[in-house]
């Protein structure tokens, strides 16, 4: 307790704090080492400040006392701000900076003649701020070491999926087809965009027929949600199965992602001499981010300069979201980095634009990559946010994305602005399929599916195949994910995995049994 008293360690915990509590509360959604960019600048920051300040006051607890103030009230105002302006009080917004930087700036001046004036012995008071410093790191500790445990958790049932699953066999030609499989976020069926949307998208799957694809024009979802449709496509088991595998291991239906990033298909395929080729999402849960090759927008030198959309969260919850809305009129005509790096914050979905477009740039040249691949692809087109124009263009009406979450702000927006992702995504993928295949010494393997439906209709997703040079039967119009690979397996590496009835499930349960039924629908 003496060394507690002693030693002024709060400025380093008040300037590690917030940033370790925004990862914790989003740590299923990010990689942890996103943190490593904003933690060092700002330890840097805060050594700098407590340096200075020491060399004014000339006493080091005390330097440390206004260090900590200025700490909590620089990582408070962004959320006291974003609170506020939903908090109309007497008739008026009192969520306006020039009230806001006001009563901070008060309550600086308060607080640092409280600190050289009336406060009798520091030592008590660094105590006191160093205790409640490290009570407060201790939740977002546990959650970030408690979710690094469970990924440690995850290679384990990796290592016996290894063991239990079927060896594949490798074709007579001795030649490994690439096998992609690109998930397109929430993209809905043909029938369903004609009767939600009024769009006709059978130009789109024409063109993909005459390239050699097979459409499943009666395709569902197996859930209504991404990672237990991903989780059960990618090990070939509906979800109570795969809850008794996690319970194995001391894990809960909440644990279901491990199972996506350590899943039996990629397992099995490594285990004949597979590479795994994947993308990062934003998504942490699915991000296989131990992937052979994991592609993502800090590999690429130029891109890394960019904000990621943790650290653009991370800089809204401070005080420096009061630069960020300055509507900088008079810096109009400037291109420097730091303005452009400041207007990308001011809309938040920028990040999230360039990582759609990059997974979208980098995916055809894949086939180029030597030694067979297993191409694990999660786009979020055309989920919302629907910022995407027909042909790629980013829209400036905020009626496509102003809403709740970066939701439409009404339905006509939602019709209007989800037809035109597809129209975009329909062109990049057509595109794209052609340069694999062009490009792939050996014909490939192509599977294309949504994970769920659009808004209001979860179940009914594209799904189309190409299994080049196979003729086979197996393939029907209303199959669905979780089949998908037991196809694949099936005909093209010997094993007899056969087909569980394709059935539907609307509630999110693991252990939820009753299949919900499916309209009929009539092949085209």
């Amino acid at each position: 307790m003496d060394r507690l008293s002693r030693l002024p360690l709060h400025p380093i915990i008040f300037t590690t704090y917030p940033i370790l509590a925004l990862l914790a509360t989003n740590i299923v959604e990010v990689e942890i080492k996103i943190v490593m960019r904003p933690l060092l600048i700002s330890l840097a920051g805060t050594v700098i400040v407590l340096l200075i300040v020491r060399l004014v006051l000339k006493d080091w607890r005390k330097a440390a006392l206004v260090t900590t103030l200025f700490l909590m009230l620089f990582f408070s105002y962004g959320h006291l701000y974003q609170l506020l302006r939903t908090i109309p009080s007497l008739g008026m917004n009192i969520g306006r900076h020039r009230y806001l930087m006001v009563a901070y700036g008060a309550l600086f001046v308060i607080g640092l003649w409280l600190i050289l004036k009336k406060m009798g012995d520091i030592s008590k008071v660094t105590q006191a701020i160093n205790l409640m410093g490290i009570a407060l790191l201790i939740y977002p500790l546990f959650r970030i070491t408690n979710y690094a445990l469970n990924v440690s958790a995850g290679r384990r049932i990796s290592d016996e999926f290894t063991t239990i699953s079927t060896q594949l066999d490798i074709p007579d030609s001795g030649s490994l087809p690439d096998i992609y499989y690109i998930i397109l976020d929430t993209y809905t069926r043909a029938d369903a965009l004609q009767d939600d949307f009024g769009f006709d998208n059978s130009p789109f799957l024409e063109e993909l027929q005459s390239i050699g694809f097979y459409i499943a024009d009666c395709s569902r979802s197996n859930y209504s949600f991404t990672e237990a449709s991903l989780t059960t496509t990618l090990n070939m088991e509906y979800l109570p199965e795969l809850y008794n595998i996690l319970a194995e291991f001391g894990l809960d239906a909440s644990d279901v992602w491990l199972l996506l990033k350590n899943n039996r298909v990629r397992n099995q395929l490594e285990a004949i001499g597979y590479s795994t080729v994947a993308f990062a999402t934003g998504y942490e849960w699915s991000c296989i981010d131990d992937a052979d090759v994991y592609l993502s927008l800090a590999s690429d030198p130029y891109s890394i300069q960019l904000l990621d959309p943790f650290e653009a969260m991370l800089i809204k919850s401070t005080a420096v979201l009061i630069f960020t809305d300055l509507q900088f009129k008079s810096f109009a005509a400037q291109t420097s980095i730091v303005t452009e790096q400041i207007n990308e914050i001011n809309f938040p979905y920028s990040a999230f634009a360039q990582q759609q477009l990059f997974i979208l740039d980098q995916l055809p040249r894949i086939a180029s990559f030597p030694g067979p691949k297993f191409v694990f692809v999660h786009i979020l087109k055309p989920h919302a946010p629907l910022i995407f124009g027909p042909d790629g263009e980013i829209l400036t009406d905020t009626g496509y994305y102003g809403g709740k979450g970066g939701a439409a702000i009404n339905r006509e927006y939602y019709r209007k602005g989800y037809v035109n992702e597809v129209q975009f995504i329909n062109s990049r993928m057509l595109d794209i399929v052609r340069t694999i295949i062009a490009q792939s010494r050996t014909p490939p393997i192509i599977i294309i599916q949504g994970d769920t439906g659009s808004r209001g209709n979860p179940f009914q997703i594209l799904n189309v195949y190409y299994l080049s040079g196979k003729d086979n039967p197996i393939l029907y119009s209303s199959i669905t994910p979780v089949n998908s690979f037991r196809v694949v397996f099936d005909t093209y590496f010997g094993t007899e995995y056969g087909l569980l009835p394709d059935e539907s499930f609307p509630h999110n349960d693991m252990r939820n049994n009753v299949p919900e039924t499916s309209p009929a629908c009539i092949p085209q």
